[in-house]
């Protein structure tokens, strides 16, 4: 014993030990291998990692692309539609001018509301 061990127990039945080393049996360490070899290889996690990583931005690619095709058809029908209009808007200032300017015109208008030249006799067919 050291001094200072003697210095705190004086009982003379205290056996200084060495510790005792422990032995892994055979059947141990086989078991030990065995739950290694069944782990997950590391690529095979990078590799499930990295198809998910894929797979979604798949997802947001094609619902992005899903999306711009429908405006795109949108913009087309809107297109139309101002073209549309606008060629009506044309024939409308066309007929306008025609108005102002035109005197043929301006009867013919008269003439489809019912109106007549004071001197002018209409004919009403009979039925």
């Amino acid at each position: 014993m050291s001094k200072v061990v003697a210095t705190y127990w004086t009982n003379s039945q205290t056996v200084w030990t060495k510790p005792q080393t422990v032995l892994i049996p055979r059947d141990n360490r086989a078991k030990t291998v065995r739950n290694s070899e069944t782990t997950t290889p590391q690529w095979l996690v990078f590799a499930v990692v990295a198809s998910l990583t894929c797979l979604l931005c798949l997802t947001i690619n094609f619902r992005a692309y899903s999306e711009m095709q429908q405006e795109v058809g949108q913009n087309e029908a809107l297109t139309m539609q101002a073209e549309v209009l606008t060629t009506g808007n044309l024939a409308l200032q066309e007929e306008i001018h025609s108005l102002k300017s035109d005197s043929r015109a301006i009867e013919r208008e008269a003439r489809k509301i019912g109106m007549s030249r004071p001197n002018e006799k209409i004919l009403v067919p009979t039925n």
